[in-house]
């Protein structure tokens, strides 16, 4: 369970959004919305301690979130950015992922799912943004952690590719994982989800 309290996000002078609260229990999708600007990304990375919480707090499973904190291994971040070394073979990215975590076994399985066979020995960097997409979304298989946390996840993916991603986020959410993700298409929303909206704030000190 993700919560959280009262978290103002702050970005030079200008408040994002005050006094945020919500929880994101087991087997539960959070879909982050809000327009550009509005701080979504910000709060993502806060919940990953990336962005330190200056105000208020994150937790996960009563453990504050920071770089630092063990709970930090049981998350997947899976930011706008792919995050993917662009000068690697698909397969020598997927086996660096694996080797940070000891998963090797679980390669072959994210390998089928996203059908990566097609450009295992293609450089990344050659890829299109859509592979590129399927890529680093493979993590999300070879890490294999209770909470995934999402940025725009669907971006450059093909209708095909989007039905696939959120059959496994369902699947994911039913057998008690923890999703968050933001997104700003509202075709991608999924029925069931929680929506935690950042409405604009007029203010300009926390």
């Amino acid at each position: 369970m993700i919560e959280c309290s009262n978290v103002t996000c702050v970005r030079g002078e200008r408040v994002l959004f005050r006094n945020l609260s919500f929880i994101a229990n087991q087997g539960s999708i959070t879909v982050i919305a809000g327009k550009n600007g509005s701080g979504k990304t910000s709060l993502l990375r806060s919940m990953v301690g990336l962005v330190p919480v200056r105000f208020g707090k994150i937790t996960l499973n009563g453990e504050a979130i920071t770089i630092s904190s063990t709970c930090i291994s049981d998350i997947t971040y899976i930011g706008h950015k792919n995050a993917c070394h662009e000068h690697l073979m698909v397969v020598d990215v997927l086996e660096f992922w694996a080797n940070t975590r000891g998963n090797d076994n679980l390669i072959p399985a994210a390998v089928n799912f996203f059908e990566l066979h097609r450009v295992l020995h293609t450089k990344f960097r050659h890829l299109s943004s859509g592979w590129k997409r399927k890529v680093a979304l493979s993590r999300l298989l070879i890490f294999n952690t209770h909470v995934w946390i999402m940025d725009e996840p669907f971006a450059n993916l093909d209708s095909a590719s989007v039905a696939m991603l959120k059959e496994l986020i369902l699947t994911r959410a039913e057998r008690g994982g923890t999703i968050i993700l933001a997104d700003h298409n509202h075709e991608n929303t999924f029925a069931q989800a929680q929506v935690v909206n950042l409405a604009p704030e007029p203010q300009t000190q926390p």
